[in-house]
């Protein structure tokens, strides 16, 4: 018996656990308590394995769960899900079936309130699916473990899956996340929805994404407008973004010559809802120190463009010392420029400054004050 959160499950043989998500379950469990506390949606649990999450969403959500089904194609792990249920005194209906059957049954009608995806590996075969039973105003909570696939390493597989093209080495997390998200809204798009996100996490092996769902035509095509394409130059690291779905990037870099490298389509709206943030934070109440430091810098990066520069990239092309990303933050502010750093990359940061600009300040590192960091 496992014993995390409130939940006590069993996980026999042939049952998938990882308990190194356990992390992305305690932030789930907060996300669900900040946006539905207290509204007893209809919830489903697509890949609901030993049925952990689904528990700790009953258990742990503040009244957030009303009707609750667990779906999992796999016999032993629908079993499992029967017992954890009974043993933690959670109500709730277990389907054995694929999750593609479940939404066109008589299950499904009505739509869900939250929707949670978390496979192992690629959540694409599910995401149709989870779009069809969402409505307006669905929490829609999407994992993915194939952060090879859309952080560039494997290029072909994400074209094929995600009809994106990825980009490697250079801000590979951010782009992979917004590969994922863009997916989702066209996705989305289908059924007449929107995409709103409110969290994205990118986090070890896994990316995590929050969004609701909105319904309506108009909904539909502002998601659509936040789409578009992100180049970058591996010679010099400057960058260029483009809203639209027809990609009339450059192809040669303006700064030095090079070539640029091109991502997209993904998506280029906003990552995180500072208030959905925030309110993770309070409930959370400094319990969690990995919650609070990754949150916190959530916080910091909600308002900065897309993308960030790796620091020590450009400090290893510049062939200088490697330099605080705090400090060089506050050089860009004092010199009127936006800049925070990322949950995405430690020893990162997203400005709103160029690369030009923020060579410049890394150049002027002189002093001890701009050396490596002092925490």
């Amino acid at each position: 018996m496992i014993s995390e959160g409130k939940a006590d499950v069993d996980i026999p043989d042939g049952v998938f656990f990882n308990p190194e998500m356990r992390f992305c379950r305690d932030l789930s469990v907060l996300v669900v308590r900040a946006l539905l506390a207290r509204k007893a949606v209809r919830a489903v649990d697509a890949t609901a394995g030993s049925g952990v999450r689904a528990i700790r969403y009953a258990k742990e959500g503040e009244d957030a769960v009303g009707e609750l089904f667990l779906v999992d194609v796999n016999h032993s792990a629908a079993e499992a899900a029967k017992k954890n249920l009974a043993v933690n005194k959670v109500k709730g209906e277990v389907i054995e079936s694929s999750f593609a059957r479940f939404a066109n049954s008589e299950y499904a009608r009505g739509g869900f309130g939250l929707v949670e995806i978390d496979p192992f590996g690629s959540p694409v075969p599910f995401i149709h699916d989870a779009c069809r039973v969402s409505r307006d105003g669905t929490l829609l909570s999407v994992t993915a473990t194939d952060t090879a696939v859309l952080c560039g390493a494997h290029p072909k597989a994400c074209l094929k899956n995600y009809q994106a093209k990825p980009l490697n080495p250079f801000t590979c997390h951010e782009v992979g996340a917004r590969i994922l998200i863009g997916k989702i809204a066209r996705t989305a798009s289908e059924f007449n929805c929107g995409l709103k996100p409110v969290l994205i996490l990118s986090h070890k092996h896994y990316f995590k994404v929050f969004a609701i769902v909105e319904e309506g035509a108009e909904k539909a095509v502002a998601s659509i407008k936040e789409l578009g394409f992100f180049a970058h130059c591996n010679r010099c690291f400057n960058r260029a973004v483009e809203k639209g779905i027809a990609n009339s990037l450059p192809r040669i870099c303006e700064r030095c010559g090079g070539r640029y490298e091109y991502a997209g389509p993904l998506w280029l709206g906003k990552l995180h809802e500072k208030a959905t943030l925030e309110r993770v934070m309070a409930l959370n109440e400094g319990k969690n120190p990995e919650i609070d430091k990754v949150v916190s810098l959530m916080v910091e990066e909600c308002d900065m463009p897309p993308f960030y520069f790796e620091l020590h990239r450009i400090t290893e092309r510049l062939r200088t010392n490697a330099v605080s990303p705090r400090a060089v933050m506050s050089e860009l502010k004092e010199e009127g420029f936006k800049a925070s750093q990322t949950h995405f990359q430690p020893n990162s940061i997203k400005t709103d400054a160029g690369i030009s600009e923020v060579e410049a300040v890394i150049k002027k590192a002189r002093s001890y004050k701009l050396i490596t960091d002092s925490k």
